[in-house]
């Protein structure tokens, strides 16, 4: 995520997050996608796998009078099921008029 394109090859097994963001009528708008190139071990496609849920359960937060934390609790729950973790030191970010601006989510 934001790194720099350089000329190396994608190999096998590599994991690839692509980050696309977009300026439309004075609005940003943010999103990215990881993706698995070909063939990768178990525990790559398990961090993907959980992260993929993660998120279908954060989204499910999403509705009028729920708190920002709900979110996180959820996303949390789901990682911890999977026997991963959640690094509570990054965070997303609101969009808008203004590029990686508050609400830190």
């Amino acid at each position: 995520c934001h790194g720099i394109p350089d000329a190396r090859p994608l190999l096998e097994g590599d994991v690839v997050n692509i980050d696309v963001t977009a300026y439309v009528y004075g609005y940003h708008g943010d999103l990215n996608e990881t993706v698995l190139v070909g063939k990768c071990d178990d525990k790559s496609r398990h961090l993907l796998m959980t992260a993929y849920k993660c998120l279908q359960k954060g989204m499910e937060q999403v509705k009028p009078g729920a708190r920002y934390r709900d979110i996180g609790e959820e996303v949390t729950k789901v990682a911890q099921r999977r026997n991963c973790s959640v690094v509570k030191s990054y965070c997303g970010h609101g969009i808008g008029t203004l590029f990686h601006c508050a609400p830190n989510i």
